[in-house]
């Protein structure tokens, strides 16, 4: 659960914390994949691309009709000269998953950046791939396209001398997953971790949405470490970013918030454009930002508990169970980090 100190740097975050787009920003001659472009922090962050000049937008959607009609409002605010695709991406299939990685590593001639944003927050348990969906969409077919994708990554940062950039989209609420749902499975059971959380009799959606965010925190931090080869003319960064409580879908499953609530945001919240910054400014920020977690567009602590000598063990150990998932789903994906 989250500590006093957790809270302090969410709420001093939050309340006098400001994000921002580095100044003179020109994405021009850049190509860029968003994910879960059409709506919210995603389709806000793609407009901001638009106007940074951007050569090549790609717009990943699970509904290719919802991605059109994001595409027509993004095309109105950038250069004419901007190429803006949709591509569906499905992330509670793998399948569909897959598909979409091995477009991008065998069509696109560069990829220099990838914001992975869509995500889901869910009030009720349903599966996706034998898996409570909220884990197969927010962690495990987020990472199986973070991984799909490097080679393209690393292939355009060799080509051109330039550092390329996967920013993942964290969340502050990371503070608030249980800690004893990311314990070890029992031994013995032949289960891991997210097996265990996929039990319909024990599942607790209440703070799953939290969980998913903090499990993907953990796993973004292992990643990072292997997406850079040593001895390679590449450069690719991971960071993970937190774009503050913003007004966006994400809650559009969940019942009308509670006043006190409502007050609450009135007084601290942001505006979807205002939190889509962080992800423009994540893929800007450069190698110093390379295995960092960044609120408020710099670099901050994560939880007490991730940076805990149990959550140090918790991160290594959802890595290895994460990269025997995908192992199974593909061979050839697990092996681009191994």
């Amino acid at each position: 659960m989250a500590t006093f100190s957790d809270k302090r740097q969410f709420l001093g975050g939050q309340l006098f914390g400001s994000t921002y787009i580095p100044k003179g920003a020109d994405l021009s001659g850049k190509t860029v994949i968003v994910t879960g472009a059409n709506a919210g922090i995603g389709f806000e962050c793609a407009k901001h691309l638009a106007r940074l000049n951007v050569s090549t937008l790609i717009l990943a959607c699970r509904s290719i009709q919802r991605g059109n009609m994001a595409k027509d409002i993004i095309t109105s605010v950038g250069d004419c000269k901007m190429a803006v695709e949709v591509w569906e991406l499905d992330l509670t299939n793998y399948k569909s998953v897959l598909a979409f990685a091995e477009r991008v590593r065998t069509t696109l001639p560069r990829l220099d950046a990838l914001i992975a944003n869509a995500g889901v927050r869910l009030i009720e348990f349903t599966t996706a791939e034998g898996t409570e969906t909220t884990i197969t969409v927010n962690v495990i077919s987020n990472m199986l396209l973070n991984i799909g994708v490097l080679p393209k990554l690393r292939e355009t940062s060799a080509e051109y001398g330039i550092p390329t950039t996967i920013t993942i989209v964290g969340s502050m609420m990371h503070i608030f997953g249980p800690a004893e749902s990311m314990a070890p499975p029992p031994e013995g059971k032949g289960i891991d971790t997210f097996d265990v959380l996929s039990n319909p009799k024990t599942a607790n959606m209440g703070p799953r949405y939290s969980l998913s965010k903090t499990l993907i925190h953990a796993v973004a931090s292992q990643f990072a470490a292997v997406a850079q080869r040593q001895g390679q003319q590449e450069q690719v960064i991971v960071n993970w970013v937190n774009p503050g409580w913003c007004a966006s879908e994400l809650d559009r499953h969940k019942k009308a918030p509670p006043l006190i609530q409502r007050i609450l945001f009135a007084i601290m919240g942001r505006t979807a454009e205002q939190g889509s910054e962080t992800l423009v400014h994540g893929i800007m920020a450069g190698n110093q930002t390379h295995g960092c977690y960044l609120s408020e567009c710099r670099a901050k602590p994560e939880s007490d508990f991730l940076r805990s000598k149990d959550g140090v063990e918790a991160r290594a150990r959802l890595w290895r169970e994460l990269l025997a998932r995908i192992e199974k789903i593909s061979p050839e994906i697990a092996g681009f980090v191994e």
